[in-house]
């Protein structure tokens, strides 16, 4: 393993790990009803959406720590800290019985594995910010993106086509202490990041000496575009409610059982990866161009254009056997809004690190993902009650109702986005000048 080829492999290695740990919270809805009469609840959707709810809860407050002591030491031990726990109890998973006392068992380790979530994504983010070049940031957190994508296919097909439901969490536990291995030879790079600082050498590397303090907290928070970048997490509702409820609304409304939906979802998610790749492209070439609020105004556009899209393949009327042409309609109108919104990843990621100091960028990112993951865990309850009391169709056709809201919240960024980049910039550059 050579020097310069060191940023490439510890890249691939974040996305697998990444991939891993986003699997865990997809492996329970396409088996919804299975793992509720394995536990005793009798088909009862609202102890696993509660215990969703609190596995995402708890990554949340362990992102705020961990993503505070990413800015202040070095982060590749909080990465094999995380990836460690996330690894070790999903692997346990394997010996969960039966019964009340098999979910208070699985509750444990699910809140064990949200403690490794937490660690793993602000760390990790960190590091890649410092992996990427600046022109490039909107495609390199594309992958970040891909990742989570790649775990939830990986989740939901391993839940979908293993015989027993704690199968899936041995084997993405196996893999994941496999990786966790291999994460041992990663580098800690320069926080300068890739365009100043001589990645290609990894012993000649400039040092940035400035770490996050307590007192830095005031300033980061008093910036308008952090405010709204953190408080839009109104956003990550809809997506939750519609992975829980996905597999349970296909049966109830119509009629396809999960090994056909989770090939549906395969399609779906598709359109997202390559939304994703395309937005994160054309963010880095309009940025490029002088353009300082194209990943803004990219990310904004994704959020609007596919909500008509998602309500009506929602509405859709078709039943099996007689499915064609409605699964057709469904699939087209669901995979174009998915893929729209695929421009919201990679330059909502980038417009991060765009607008913070290097110091600042895991805390900033983990208080962001502590309010998108109470978002998460919001989705999983609210559709699971509304599920409960008026049914599938009902659970997943509120989710329009909180996406209608996401827009508002990136208007706050876009007035704001251009004056506090050029202020970070110019504190970066008279750092250098110091230091260099």
């Amino acid at each position: 393993m050579t020097n310069k080829n060191l940023p490439k492999i510890s890249l691939l290695l974040f996305i697998v790990i990444i991939a891993l740990i986003s699997s865990i919270s997809n492996m329970i809805p396409p088996n919804l009803r299975t793992i509720s009469i394995y536990f005793g609840f009798g088909g009862d959707t609202f102890p696993l959406g509660f215990l969703t709810a609190i596995f995402t809860i708890i990554s949340g407050f362990a992102m705020l720590i961990f993503g505070y002591l990413a800015d202040k030491f070095v982060r590749k031990w909080i990465i094999i800290i995380g990836s460690s726990l996330f690894a070790i109890f999903s692997t346990l998973t394997i010996i969960i019985m039966p019964g009340f006392g098999g979910y208070l068992t699985f509750f444990i380790f699910a809140v064990m594995m949200g403690v490794g979530y937490g660690a793993l994504i602000p760390s990790s983010f960190s590091l890649i910010a410092d992996i990427v070049s600046e022109k490039d940031r909107s495609k390199g957190f594309s992958f970040f993106s891909i990742a989570s994508l790649f775990g939830i296919v990986l989740g939901n097909g391993l839940a979908a086509f293993t015989s027993d439901w704690r199968t899936s969490f041995w084997i993405i536990g196996i893999a994941g202490l496999i990786t966790t291995f291999f994460l041992t030879s990663v580098k800690e790079p320069s926080r300068i990041g890739f365009d100043r600082s001589n990645l290609s050498n990894t012993e000649n590397q400039i040092t940035y000496p400035y770490r996050i303090k307590p007192s830095d907290l005031p300033a980061i928070f008093k910036k308008k575009s952090n405010f709204w970048l953190i408080i839009n997490f109104i956003d990550t509702i809809p997506t939750g409610i519609i992975l829980f409820l996905l597999y349970e609304y296909m049966l109830s409304y119509h009629g396809i059982v999960s090994e056909t939906t989770i090939f549906l979802l395969l399609f779906i998610l598709l359109a997202t990866l390559v939304g994703t790749i395309v937005f994160g492209y054309l963010g880095d070439k309009w940025f490029s161009k002088g353009n300082q609020k194209a990943r803004v105004k990219l990310a904004l556009y994704g959020n609007i254009l596919p909500i008509p899209f998602v309500f009506i393949a929602l509405i859709i009327p078709f039943r099996a056997p007689n499915i064609f042409p409605g699964i057709v309609i469904w699939v087209v109108l669901m995979m174009i809004g998915i893929f729209l919104n695929g421009a919201v990843n990679g330059n909502w990621y980038a417009t991060v690190v765009d607008v913070n100091l290097p110091e600042h960028r895991g805390t900033v990112l983990a208080t962001s993902n502590f309010f998108d993951i109470i978002g998460r865990s919001i989705g999983p309850v609210v559709g699971a009650v509304i599920a409960d009391t008026l049914g599938f169709v009902y659970g997943m056709m509120i989710s329009i109702f909180f996406w209608a809201l996401i827009p508002f919240f990136w208007i706050g960024v876009l007035k704001n986005i251009v004056p506090e980049m050029e202020q970070t910039t110019r504190i970066f550059d008279e750092r250098l000048q110091k230091i260099s």
